[in-house]
């Protein structure tokens, strides 16, 4: 976040994060929850700022198929840190079915069935991208969750 805040509502404020590498060196006794420990930070930051959204630019999964306890972790900080009854100033202008694809008819922030606080965006890296039937992702099982 930048050292200026601003509290002009025509502006956007956006917390950028790329390379999370949620699960690396989850087995190793001493650093296996570091990933975890700065996705939260990254998170409580965009709270603490009152940031619009999260655009997480790429690996957010250290690999392909996380292990159940990451992708568990993961799903938990989302739910913990987006959701809620805080007012989204952002609105989706293009065709939800387009953009995510056929099953999603609205964002999670404007879906009637969710009370979304922050919004996050997710973007495939090379670590945590589709692959195999479906060619699926774990950023698949989150969407598919609401998150």
């Amino acid at each position: 976040m930048s050292a200026v805040e601003t509290d002009n509502e025509d502006t956007l404020s956006i917390l950028v994060a790329t390379d999370n590498h949620l699960g690396y060196m989850e087995r190793d006794p001493v650093r296996g929850l570091d990933s975890f420990s700065a996705f939260s930070e990254i998170l409580q930051l965009a709270q603490l700022h009152k940031a619009d959204m999260v655009l997480l630019g790429g690996d957010l999964f250290h690999d392909n198929r996380p292990s159940r306890k990451c992708l568990h972790q993961a799903m938990t900080q989302l739910r913990r840190t987006c959701m809620g009854d805080g007012r989204v100033g952002i609105e989706h202008l293009s065709d939800p079915s387009v953009d995510f694809g056929p099953q999603y008819m609205h964002v999670n922030y404007e879906d009637p069935n969710m009370n979304i606080a922050l919004p996050v965006f997710l973007i495939h890296g090379n670590h945590d991208d589709p692959s195999g039937d479906g060619n699926l992702s774990a950023i698949d099982v989150l969407a598919v969750n609401g998150l």
